[in-house]
């Protein structure tokens, strides 16, 4: 049985909307996007969760989930999931961690990640530190990395806005 859910989380100052798709009991598919919804303060349970995730206290496997896809993309996305909140890994080093000699080829298994922000490859930048390569849009992206160093840089006051 296929369900999908829509929650809203207030990102800096941007509403971000999250469509997720669940097959029995387990998240499947995620695809954030900036939206023009305006923000109502009030949060889902899996919202709160997805905050969660994103200010670094808790990990992506707090949410039930399946990820499916080749060997290879398993290997990209579970190295991928050992960045920390607030770092930064090339797509290089991720080929080398994987032992493969092409970062084209871990950004291809990154574009196939169907679980963005559980597996959090928005940590993952260009040889020269470039925002290249996010299968959300690379403003997401750019939003996603802005918050985490903010949140990473701020001690003990809130990342997230409670206003409108």
């Amino acid at each position: 049985m296929i369900k999908r859910e829509v929650c809203f989380l207030r990102i800096l100052d941007h509403t971000l909307k999250i469509q997720v798709h669940w097959e029995h009991g387990l998240v499947v598919c995620i695809k954030p996007a900036v939206s023009d919804v305006p923000w109502n303060r009030t949060l889902s349970p899996l919202a709160r969760k997805f905050r969660g995730i994103l200010q670094g206290e808790l990990k992506g496997s707090s949410i039930p989930f399946r990820a499916a896809g080749t060997a290879f993309q398993t290997r990209v996305w579970n190295v991928t999931c050992g960045i920390p909140f607030g770092g930064l890994k090339t797509y290089g080093e991720i080929a080398s961690e994987v032992d493969c000699r092409s970062p084209r080829a871990v950004g291809q298994a990154l574009k196939a990640n169907p679980l963005p922000i559980m597996i959090p490859c928005h940590r993952v930048i260009g040889k020269q530190g470039d925002l290249v390569g996010f299968s959300c849009g690379l403003d997401i992206k750019a939003l996603l990395l802005q918050f985490e160093a903010n949140g990473k840089s701020a001690s003990g006051h809130s990342r997230w806005s409670s206003a409108p």
